[in-house]
């Protein structure tokens, strides 16, 4: 209906863990992401962040590059902005 908002909920998703391990550097991006594409998949009006964004207080430049480009790529687009 009109009236239901959604809203996707994740938390400490911890961007940059362990960003120089070859196998496991991407991880914190992969799940990220995919929580981006579930959001946009099932049509949620705003994802809420709860705990950590990143996994330093001072993310390397490579981590904030990639979480700006994660979000512009999710997050902007033709579609309205609107509340009632």
């Amino acid at each position: 209906p009109e009236s239901t908002f959604k809203i996707m909920v994740a938390s400490d998703i911890h961007l940059g863990y362990m960003e120089k391990d070859p196998v496991r550097g991407d991880d914190s991006f992969l799940a990220f992401e995919e929580v981006l594409r579930v959001a946009k998949d099932r049509q949620c009006d705003f994802v809420l962040l709860g705990g950590d964004l990143f996994h330093d207080n001072k993310p390397s430049r490579k981590t904030m590059q990639r979480a700006m480009e994660l979000l512009r790529d999710s997050c902007l687009g033709p579609n309205e902005v609107s509340f009632m």
